[in-house]
């Protein structure tokens, strides 16, 4: 390949048309020799062991993007790709995610148009920049963006695509989908009932974030589809050419510039350590909410035990904790109540104030429901441990697993019962 370049090349002068020397004349300096793709076990595929895996029916079934995204981000140097076709699942199920984000995206401009709002075109195709007075949330996913633009570019320069593929969907799902958006959602009301209902000057205010929310929205989208188009090139470029509203910049996205961060990604970014920080707080009401069978749809009030700083963040972010982690009210105390479960962390300690109301009929209901069951496939046990013709053909781990089943199953009865017996009288 590098001589035939070199064979058409040598005769084709340089753009100020000079003659172009040998040197100039090969196409490429760099090969870059992939692993052996292997099947899921890890064995070499033969058509003798029939573990070939057809790449067209695998394309046909997941999606180019997907199977291209698999052998990326499984391509580690010196280590043979063992393709599972679960990791491509994953993948297709990752491309839709970007579907997905791309509706809500779409779904937002348009309304967003309705009443004024629109993004201004020179916002896109570089990195987006955050304003030192924007939301926490957009400085923080725009130093994310770049801190991944930083990394997504070394690991291509050493040839690592595994972490290059790595970074960028742990970005996207992560980072953007799973809590930018969900955050975002706060800014994005235009037209709503609070404008509706606001002075001239809150409305103004409302509009104005609302458009500085949308641009950052979309800039930081379409600086992620450039970061994915060399992993995922058809499903960028269609997503790419909507956000330019069919008016692209260049004819396709291979063509844009990829996202290079620049200096700003090695600059102090201590709006991500404040953002760890809150998310820390919604994870740890999240996991308690789960424990103590709070209702999902249900707002609870918490106690925060933490330091000025903290408070402070928390306070300032207050509509984002309450949002993502369903609270109603923050109650900042000195020491969590004792009477309340709590998670204790480095930085803080958080409790959910929760006392659940029992239907106790619907509780009745459901216990005698379970009695009966547990009475039924008890007899259903007994019978069969009791027939000699059955024991004497059931294999012994057959026999051993009935009667440990009859165990568990005589116990969660007496459990049922005693839970009956306890509730209150109607």
């Amino acid at each position: 390949m590098i001589m035939l370049g070199i064979w058409f090349a040598q005769d084709v002068p340089l753009p100020d048309g000079s003659p172009r020397p040998l040197a100039e004349s090969v196409p490429f300096k760099d090969v870059y020799i992939h692993a052996l793709v292997r099947d899921a076990n890890r064995e070499k595929m033969s058509k003798t062991k029939g573990n070939v895996i057809d790449p067209i029916e695998i394309v046909k079934q997941y999606g180019t993007d997907a199977v291209r995204f698999t052998l990326a981000s499984m391509a580690s140097p010196g280590t043979d790709i063992a393709f599972n076709i679960a990791r491509t699942e994953g993948y297709r199920a990752f491309a839709n995610k970007i579907w997905n984000a791309a509706r809500f995206l779409f779904q937002n401009v348009d309304r967003a148009a309705e009443v004024g709002i629109t993004v201004d075109p020179a916002a896109l195709g570089q990195m987006p920049i955050a304003a030192p007075d924007a939301p926490l949330e957009a400085r923080w996913i725009v130093a994310e963006l770049h801190a991944t633009a930083a990394k997504v570019n070394q690991s291509l320069e050493a040839y690592r695509y595994d972490d290059a593929a790595n970074t960028i969907y742990q970005f996207f799902w992560g980072s953007f989908c799973d809590w930018y958006l969900e955050i975002v959602k706060l800014r994005m009301d235009p037209g709503g009932t609070q404008v509706a209902n606001g002075t001239a000057s809150e409305i103004l205010r409302d509009l104005m974030e609302t458009r500085a929310a949308l641009t950052t929205l979309v800039s930081v989208f379409e600086a992620s589809l450039r970061l994915l188009s060399p992993f995922m090139p058809f499903i960028t470029e269609e997503l790419w050419h909507e956000v330019f509203d069919g008016k692209p910049p260049r004819k396709s996205i291979a063509l844009a510039r990829f996202p290079n961060p620049g200096s700003l990604a090695e600059a102090p970014r201590p709006v991500i350590e404040e953002m760890a920080l809150l998310q820390s707080i919604i994870t740890e009401v999240r996991a308690l909410r789960k424990e103590i069978g709070v209702e999902e749809k249900a707002t609870v009030p918490v106690e925060i035990r933490a330091d000025a700083h903290l408070k402070r963040l928390a306070e300032e972010n207050r509509d984002i904790v309450e949002r993502l982690a369903r609270v109603s009210e923050l109650r900042f105390v000195e020491q969590i109540s004792a009477s309340l479960a709590k998670h204790s962390t480095p930085d803080f300690d958080v409790a959910v104030i929760y006392e659940r109301t029992l239907d106790v009929p619907a509780a009745r209901a459901q216990l005698t429901k379970d009695i009966a069951k547990y009475e039924k496939q008890i007899a259903s046990d007994e019978s069969q441990l009791n027939d000699p013709a059955f024991l004497a053909k059931a294999p012994a781990h057959i026999v051993e697993g009935k009667k440990k089943k009859l165990t568990e199953n005589r116990f969660l009865l007496e459990k049922a019962r005693r839970d009956l017996d306890a509730l209150p009288t109607e």
